[in-house]
């Protein structure tokens, strides 16, 4: 039953490979325009990568009730999965920081004599760098190569889940905020 289980395994992981790249083609910054038009834009594309979390979760709970979890390509594909649904929910953790950000842009700036926060503007561009690294993470962990019975040697070869890019994501979309 290997040989089907790889079968099912690799064409799921081609499905996501495909949908967590169209999510991540879509995440662009806002361009100039009306307020309204960028703020839009934004909320689809947290609709987009919410869309794909909710997707990932889906396929967890089918996967892990199925036989394929008895198998260790089965395991394998759940830890994949489970990564780039960690990574995908980190995306939108960013993206709505960024909605935050551009929301503050176009509550403070529309006024006469006012100009926008650059700690928003600066918050829009690292929430949305950041988010799509973050999808990149989660693209990464669905393309990487399953492992193999002759590549697995027990628990140790299992990837923590999201243990690699705690720090890298954490630091990256916090400015620092001085106050005169």
């Amino acid at each position: 039953m290997s040989a089907a289980d790889d079968v099912v395994v690799h064409t799921q992981l081609a499905t996501w490979q495909r949908r967590i790249q169209q999510t991540a083609a879509s995440l662009s910054l806002p361009q100039t325009g009306s307020p309204r038009a960028a703020l839009d834009r934004l909320l689809h594309q947290l609709v987009s990568v919410y869309n794909v979390a909710s997707g990932l979760i889906g396929e967890i709970l089918r996967s892990a009730d199925s036989p394929l979890a008895t198998t260790d390509t089965g395991r394998a594909y759940l830890v994949q999965l489970a990564t780039a649904l960690e990574h995908t929910n980190r995306t939108a953790a960013h993206l709505s920081k960024a909605v935050t950000g551009l929301a503050d842009i176009h509550r403070l700036a529309p006024r006469p004599g006012t100009a926008a926060p650059a700690e928003s503007s600066l918050n829009v561009t690292l929430g949305h760098a950041a988010a799509l690294r973050s999808l990149q993470r989660a693209l990464k962990a669905v393309t990487s190569p399953l492992a193999g019975p002759e590549q697995s040697s027990g628990p140790s070869s299992t990837p923590v889940v999201g243990q690699h890019s705690r720090a890298a994501d954490a630091g990256g979309i916090q400015p620092s905020r001085r106050r005169p």
